[in-house]
């Protein structure tokens, strides 16, 4: 795998601009990235974190907020450095490469999904850092893991290019997408963006081009993003654009009464607005059918059971639930 960008434009004044995020940086030789991991070269633009993985983990899939899909399955959990978005850079873990010797661990990603499939392993989640910053080896393991038949997800804040979100779809199966508000005003306090809007697109293609099942996350700081008008509105995006049944997870951003208040409002507002599945941070969280309320699918103590389903739909009432059960895509019902 080359170590320079592939979603790389050369222009007439010697740069090249990057296509992987919606930053698109123009660099010169020796200009860094926004996302701090690529940096422009003579002959295109290197890959700082070529090949380096900040983490790998084996679990159930519902870890990474995709309750909807494939549930009681375990994944390969995987990711590498760099993020898109300005606050991430300063709070995250996997914002700045390692120093140390020890932790520049390189996995390629033929390896990566091998042991996918030794393990058993159901499907593989790119879930530690930005997917954009690392689109070409993120490329790589899906498509080795789509060829040997297991699923493929993304954890993401949304800010791949259309250009990269292209190539990556026919590869892709689902998302889990961190949405932090639906203002200018909270994206600008929780992401450092004022330029929001561009990650809705995002979502939309994804979902109605490429087909990916895709769930939102939305953690609630009191006195940012959890003003009813802009929770309402949020609501209303993801039922038109997205579907009634797309799961919505309501996650306190901060601690403290304010917000355990803030966070039981949005999910209120939610239900009001027509959304049919909507999770908190609470354990052993089921999920029941929206029509006749039985239990589809029984979580306890980290293990999650299809209990009343018959294929995707409510064994009791015939509801179609769209939880996403296949790797092959499909229109939604």
């Amino acid at each position: 795998m080359s170590s320079l960008a592939t979603l790389a434009q050369p222009l007439a004044d010697g740069t090249f601009q990057c296509l992987a995020c919606q930053w698109r940086c123009t660099l010169a030789p020796g200009e860094i990235g926004r996302c701090h991991m690529r940096i422009g070269r003579e002959e295109g633009i290197e890959l700082i974190n070529h090949g380096m993985i900040s983490g790998a983990a084996i679990g159930p899939v519902e870890d990474h907020r995709l309750w909807h899909f494939f549930p009681d399955t375990t994944v390969l959990a995987i990711g590498g450095w760099g993020y898109a978005l300005p606050i991430d850079q300063q709070r995250g873990p996997y914002g700045t490469l390692p120093t140390e010797p020890a932790k520049q661990r390189r996995l390629e990603p033929q390896r990566a999904a091998d042991f996918a499939l030794e393990r058993l392993c159901r499907g593989v989640v790119w879930a530690f850092g930005e997917p954009a910053v690392n689109f070409e080896y993120v490329l790589a393991l899906l498509q080795l893991s789509r060829a040997a038949s297991r699923y493929t997800a993304i954890v993401t804040s949304g800010m791949l290019s259309l250009e990269a979100l292209n190539e990556l779809g026919p590869y892709l199966n689902g998302i889990s997408l961190d949405l932090r508000g639906f203002s200018d005003n909270a994206y600008q306090r929780l992401g450092g963006i004022s330029d929001w809007r561009h990650i809705l697109r995002f979502a939309e293609e994804a979902q109605q081009r490429w087909k990916c099942h895709i769930e939102i996350t939305t953690r609630i700081h009191h006195g940012v993003n959890d003003h009813p008008d802009e929770l309402r509105d949020l609501v209303e995006w993801i039922k038109k654009t997205l579907g009634e049944e797309t799961p919505w997870h309501v996650l306190p951003g901060d601690a403290g009464s304010e917000t355990a208040a803030a966070t039981k409002q949005a999910r209120r507002i939610g239900h009001e607005g027509g959304l049919q599945f909507i999770y908190g941070h609470e354990p052993n969280q089921p999920t029941r059918c929206p029509s006749c309320h039985a239990t589809l699918i029984n979580r306890q103590h980290g293990v999650s059971r299809r209990v009343g389903l018959d294929g995707n739909r409510c064994s009791n009432c015939g509801y179609a639930t769209n939880l996403y059960l296949s790797i092959f895509k499909v229109h939604r019902t």
